[in-house]
């Protein structure tokens, strides 16, 4: 193996470590030894990787919400947008997060914790998160069904049903009795979160009260 690639492979190995005691214990509770230690190396070693702690923290974020960024910004652009264009942002969000599963996780935590790294990760990631998809909402013809003041709701309540699936992951095990990360149960949520984005984000209803009269 070249130089480049066992390097390579120690950064991802931290990088995976890292996800997984941040998204346990928080960014105050995941110490750089165990992060080291569960990747096999010692701390003086991790540093030559990483300069610090808080560059480590930067990088795992990256790493999981960065392609998430990049996915909604090529829908904000993209032609050919409507339902079906939102079944595709679905699907390649889905994909990305099977990939990088505990960093739904690590924003829940940092949620319930509050203080500065919540501050930095909402300024930083989240709210970018929130800009792109509301302009990807905004390029759709068919988000005309929502007021204005409505659409940074619906962009909230998609990011509650795509994050919260892995985030309460270890509760849904329980409830359903299976692994809700298991490939068929993401490619099932997958297909329920297109068919709800239908819904969301779709033709208008001739019905006044939308639908609530399809249900009927």
């Amino acid at each position: 193996m070249r130089l480049a690639e066992a390097d390579f492979t120690t950064k991802e190995r931290i990088l995976a470590a890292a996800e997984s005691l941040f998204a346990e214990r928080g960014f105050d509770g995941a110490a750089v030894r165990d992060i080291a230690a569960r990747s096999g190396l010692n701390g003086a070693s991790l540093y030559n990787h990483f300069p610090s702690k808080q560059a480590l923290y930067e990088a795992v974020l990256e790493r999981g919400i960065q392609p998430l960024l990049e996915e909604l910004v090529r829908a904000a652009q993209a032609p050919g947008r409507g339902p079906a264009a939102g079944g595709r942002i679905i699907e390649a969000l889905m994909a990305h997060l099977e990939r990088t599963p505990l960093v739904p996780r690590l924003v829940e935590h940092e949620a319930v914790r509050g203080g500065e790294h919540l501050a930095r990760l909402a300024r930083h990631w989240i709210r970018p998160l929130f800009e792109q998809g509301l302009a990807a909402l905004k390029a759709s013809p068919d988000a005309r069904r929502w007021s204005e003041d409505e659409l940074p709701l619906l962009i909230a309540a998609y990011l509650h049903l795509v994050f919260g699936h892995f985030a309460m992951a270890p509760l849904l095990a329980e409830v359903l009795d299976e692994d809700p990360l298991a490939p068929e149960s993401l490619a099932r949520q997958t297909r329920f979160l297109r068919k709800l984005s239908q819904l969301l984000v779709g033709p208008p209803s001739p019905h006044p009260e939308g639908s609530l009269h399809e249900a009927q």
